[in-house]
This record gives C-alpha cells, sequence and structure tokens, in this order.
C-alpha cells in the first residue's frame, strides 16, 4: 500500500505544470466562472391563446330574473413581435436586508403587437350550489355571441416595467416609468350592437397631450378591495389626446362621421377591479 501511494506521488508531481496546476482562486474570478447572481429570461416566442371568465351565478335586475351561469368568451388574444429576433426580456433579482425583495424587470422589443381579441358572451358550464358556494359543472361554454366588443391590435413601442413582490422599495407593485415611442394604437377597435346588427367601429390612438409619444409613470397594486391602476401618470403633463379616426356608426360600410379627437384627457385616482 505504501509502495502505490508513492507510486501516485511520483506521477503527480511528473507531470508538467502546463498540463497540471492547481492554484488557490480569487473572488473575481470566481465570479466570472459562474456568472452574474440572479435570473436572466429571454422569450423569443409569439403567443396566442383565448380566455374564459365564467360568471358562475348570472345576474339578476333590470326586469329580467335569469340567475343563470355564463361567460365572457375573449377569442383571438395573440402577442406578435416584429422581427424573429426580437424577445422579450425578463430579469429577475432578489435583495435582502429588512426588506426582502423579488425584483423582476421586464423589457418588451419595439413594434410588439398584441391583438387584444374579440370579446363575446355565451351560457357557461359552470354553476354553483348557492347553499356551499362551491363551483362545479364543466369547464364549458356553448352559443357564443362573437364581437360584442373587438378590442382591436394594440402596437407598442419599446416599453419597460418592473415588478416587485415581497416588499416594494419602489412604492408599487408594479411599477411603469418609461414612454412608449409612437403611443398606444388600437386598429380595428368596434363595440357591437349584437341585437340589431351595428357597430361603432374606429381606430385609437392614444398619445400624450400635442404629442406623439406616451408618458406613463403609474403604478400597479393589488390591494385588499381589488386591483389598482393608477390613473394620475398616464400622459405628459397636460393629460393625453384620444385619436378616433375614421368613426362609423353602423358597419365597416357607413360613411365616417370623420376624425374625433379627445383632447388633453388628464385623469386622477385609480382604476378598481374586483369581483362582485
Amino acid at each position: 500500500m505504501k509502495f502505490k501511494k508513492l507510486a501516485l506521488a511520483a506521477a503527480v508531481a511528473a507531470l508538467p505544470a502546463t498540463g497540471f496546476s492547481m492554484e488557490a482562486m480569487e473572488d473575481s474570478a470566481l465570479s466570472g466562472v459562474t456568472g452574474q447572481d440572479g435570473i436572466s429570461i429571454s422569450l423569443a416566442s409569439d403567443v396566442t391563446a383565448g380566455l374564459k371568465v365564467h360568471d358562475k351565478d348570472g345576474f339578476t335586475g333590470n326586469g329580467v330574473a335569469t340567475a343563470d351561469s355564463g361567460a365572457l368568451v375573449i377569442s383571438g388574444f395573440a402577442i406578435t413581435r416584429a422581427n424573429t429576433t426580437d424577445s422579450i426580456d425578463i430579469d429577475i433579482d432578489t435583495n435582502g436586508g429588512t426588506s426582502p425583495t423579488l425584483n423582476i424587470g421586464v423589457s418588451l422589443p419595439t413594434g410588439l403587437t398584441v391583438a387584444l381579441g374579440s370579446v363575446g358572451v355565451a351560457d357557461s358550464g359552470r354553476t354553483v350550489n348557492t347553499t356551499t358556494g362551491v363551483a362545479g359543472g364543466t369547464w364549458s361554454s356553448t352559443g357564443t355571441v362573437a364581437s360584442v366588443l373587438n378590442l382591436g391590435s394594440m402596437t407598442l413601442g419599446a416599453t419597460t416595467l418592473n415588478i416587485q413582490l415581497g416588499n416594494e422599495p419602489q412604492g408599487n407593485m408594479i411599477a411603469l416609468n418609461t414612454t412608449i415611442s409612437g403611443g398606444i394604437s388600437l386598429t380595428g377597435f368596434s363595440v357591437s350592437d349584437a341585437n340589431s346588427g351595428g357597430s361603432l367601429i374606429t381606430d385609437l390612438q392614444v398619445v400624450d397631450n400635442a404629442g406623439t409619444d406616451l408618458t406613463l409613470n403609474t403604478g400597479i397594486n393589488i390591494e385588499a378591495d381589488g386591483l389598482h391602476i393608477g390613473l394620475a401618470g398616464l400622459g405628459g403633463a397636460t393629460g393625453m389626446d384620444v385619436r378616433m379616426t375614421d368613426l362609423k356608426l353602423g358597419t365597416a360600410a357607413s360613411g365616417s362621421i370623420g376624425d374625433v379627437e379627445l383632447i388633453g384627457l388628464d385623469l386622477t385616482g385609480d382604476l378598481v377591479i374586483a369581483g362582485k
């Protein structure tokens, strides 16, 4: 056994220094090997999806008492990149101390098109036990009334947003502090009167008042009473303009009223979204 150990030691000592060397690694060198802390995600993909929101107990009132489950059906949602080389970049970091925080930075490429889809209503297969309040039935819907509302396609300029969970040293769960080049454009927006067959049809653009871009400096939070979206930070110092191109009342073949402009829209407070 001693002979084997001596032979092994001799063999290691005989190796050339250039072929085999062992040195202590400095911290700086080690960080270069392991990479930066945190997680970086690059989503180089287009996205398509649909959405159903099931109202399990329907509604009563307005002279009609139905209490029958219905569904809000959104179809045709898609996110499309301007170039196949574009990506949605997500950087995830954590911070400790007395206020531990999960920080998620999201960067959207310029020319990202979001088709918001069409909104319809349908009979839902979901039901609710009025005694226990527990939902049952099937995850299905039938008899969809299509295109009650067509939200159109929204084209975005380069956009960044920051999400913080756990603690929020930035002041909001989601912080939007960016300028969207070219503003927000909605192509093919329409609201339909399904019974009568007519629609309000227009293309929409939202920009800073008298500007060409849209400034956003606002926050989004989930509070005890629902989702809060800050309105005061939408638009520049003098608000924003909403531009409606070729506004039509009737059908796509109807004559246009013209171009309509809502000037200097300045909002305060929050938009609150919650269940009933």
